[in-house]
């Protein structure tokens, strides 16, 4: 039976591509994989495959107890597909922090505090004496490119970047060039809802006592979110998460701007800002490196 390779639900750019990186990973070193999505392609995700000509994941809905699994981008079942605390979970590729899981049997895992999960494959692959082609490279490119904002993210390590420029070479182009082509297309909001733009990259968590979702949406094009507001406070108020909140990321201008269904001392305090809907935070872009951080310890005290 095939290996299953899939990264979180709602899957970015960097869970795409980690997906495939990975499949393609795994068979060169001769082992039967598939590589899945559990979840429709972003905008970002359609543009860079199409750049550079690769096929999508399959999708993936559910996986039983003769499944084996390797995951990306991830590691909590939460975020993952259905089903998998009676899958097998033979590996784990990821950057985030541990997400509480457990398994009944012993796995590889490699989890490494940079920008982002392509950064660690660049790593393994060059560890294991595996080619990395020109579409190979693109696919890690676009997802650090992603992940770290051209490197313009908290979250960036010179890991990342010294990936970044190699894989560049590789691929063929101007990484800040082709990075500014990407943002472009993936941001672009025309045809999506309310719902679609605040569960397009959602993450739950546990904070103490509360469940919190945290969703960012990453655009050249504010007005274009802010200019429905009060739908969009509409929406998350009416979510059963105890708090949610919603990062809208102005790539230009490095920050975001904040919608929530929150106390407002609560997004005070985490942010240092004059709490009101749609406050805009300089310098906020990571959900890892600062919206979770920041927020986490201000729930607790609930």
């Amino acid at each position: 039976m095939s290996l299953l390779v899939f990264g979180h639900k709602n899957p970015d750019t960097d869970s795409i591509c980690s997906s495939l990186v990975m499949t393609n990973f795994k068979k060169s070193l001769g082992i039967d994989a598939v590589s899945c999505r559990l979840g429709e392609l972003r905008k970002e995700a359609e543009f860079v495959l199409n750049y550079f000509g690769v096929e999508p994941p399959k999708m993936l809905k559910s996986v039983d107890e003769n499944d084996k699994c390797c995951l990306v981008d991830h590691n909590e079942f939460g975020q993952s597909v259905d089903g998998l605390e009676k899958a097998t979970i033979v590996d784990i590729v990821d950057h985030h922090k541990l997400g509480g899981m457990t398994t009944a049997a012993p796995l590889s895992m490699t989890l490494r505090p940079v920008g982002c999960t392509n950064t660690i494959l660049y790593s393994m692959y060059k560890e294991n004496n595996v080619e990395i082609t020109k579409q190979i490279a693109g696919l890690m490119l676009s997802a650090i490119l992603s992940d770290t904002l051209i490197f313009r993210s908290p979250t960036t390590t010179n890991d990342d970047i010294e990936a970044g420029k190699t894989l560049a070479e590789i691929a063929g182009v101007d990484y800040e060039k082709y990075g500014m082509e990407m943002f472009k297309a993936g941001t672009s909001l025309d045809g999506y809802t309310v719902e679609d733009i605040v569960n397009m990259d959602f993450k739950a968590f546990e904070m103490g006592s509360k469940k919190v979702g945290i969703g960012q949406v990453m655009t050249l094009d504010i007005d274009a979110v802010m200019s429905k507001k009060d739908d969009f406070l509409n929406y998350i108020n009416e979510s059963d998460y105890d708090m949610l909140y919603l990062a809208i990321t102005d790539i230009i201008n490095e920050g975001s701007y904040l919608l929530y269904k929150s106390p407002d001392e609560i997004v005070g305090n985490a942010f240092n800002v004059t709490p009101i809907q749609g406050v805009f935070v300089e310098g906020l872009v990571s959900r890892k490196k600062q919206l979770v951080p920041n927020l986490t310890p201000e729930v607790e005290k609930l």
